[in-house]
């Protein structure tokens, strides 16, 4: 009898131990999550290296916190790491634009521009990284139809054949957007749309902060054969207030941002 009392004690106290143990790992993983999305916070961007870095604990165990962080919607898994949940609802002024991601947009124009064809009828969305295109659309004997007030010097400049779509101004942004956009953008048909976007999500689609912006661009890609999304990495992961479409109904062209997710949408030939 005094045995099996025995026995019975430390099994109690066993299970006692292990429950304070599971309460200590509990504890230690609050503050694991915690430290994640301070340091994502501050930087955007994480690789697993940096994470496994800064909590010098496996990569088994970093994987497993990132799994329930994203299950919590607090974070975007990508090839090799994490991004910031971020959300922009409204739109930075385009010189602001212009400042931003330089390299990167203009290897992205680059690649863009290649796609166009001579005698091609294109639509070129306002923004930073289509401006970048216009420099290597000289000689393709084209028609340019675009909403940027910005890109109208420099495609007069390449003489390029330019249509401007005529509507409302939105200041920040110098694009001409509304609904005597939308009425002058529904009589033609383009072989090629180029359109630039806020955000970019896997399963939240294409997104922009502006309902009017949302609302043409969303006409541009149903009256397109292709459209071309450019988007620099920083874009991905970023969610907006306004949905125009889905990944699945463009083709993405990016800079050096890797997730096997998207890897189908991609524009992958070498061009």
């Amino acid at each position: 009898m005094i045995r099996n009392d025995f026995f019975c004690k430390k099994m109690i106290d066993f299970k006692k131990i292990c429950g304070i143990v599971k309460v200590v790992i509990k504890m230690f993983e609050i503050e694991r999550h915690e430290i994640i999305l301070k340091k994502l916070e501050e930087k955007g961007r994480l690789s697993y290296e940096e994470i496994e870095e800064f909590l010098n604990v496996s990569i088994a165990t970093i994987r497993r916190d990132i799994t329930k962080l994203e299950g919590r919607d607090l974070l975007n898994k990508v090839s090799g790491g994490v991004v910031a949940k971020r959300k922009i609802n409204f739109e930075p002024e385009i010189n602001i634009k212009f400042e931003e991601n330089i390299e990167a947009k203009k290897k992205i124009a680059k690649r863009a521009a290649r796609l166009v064809k001579k005698g091609d009828f294109i639509f070129l969305d306002a923004g930073s990284t289509t401006y970048y295109m216009i420099e290597y659309l000289k000689n393709k004997n084209i028609t340019v139809v675009t909403n940027g007030l910005m890109h109208l010097d420099k495609l007069i400049k390449c003489k390029i054949k330019t249509i401007i779509i005529g509507g409302e101004v939105k200041p920040t942004t110098k694009a001409v957007v509304g609904i005597e956009a939308l009425k002058n953008i529904e009589k033609y048909r383009f072989d090629i749309s180029f359109l630039g976007v806020n955000g970019v999500d896997i399963n939240k689609g294409l997104m922009t902060p502006d309902i009017k912006e949302a609302i043409l661009k969303e006409k541009i890609l149903e009256i397109s054969d292709t459209t071309y999304i450019l988007a620099d990495k920083e874009k991905f992961g970023m969610s907006s207030s306004v949905k125009f479409g889905n990944v699945e109904n463009c083709i993405l062209i990016t800079d050096d941002f890797t997730d096997s997710r998207y890897n189908k949408y991609m524009l992958k030939e070498e061009i």
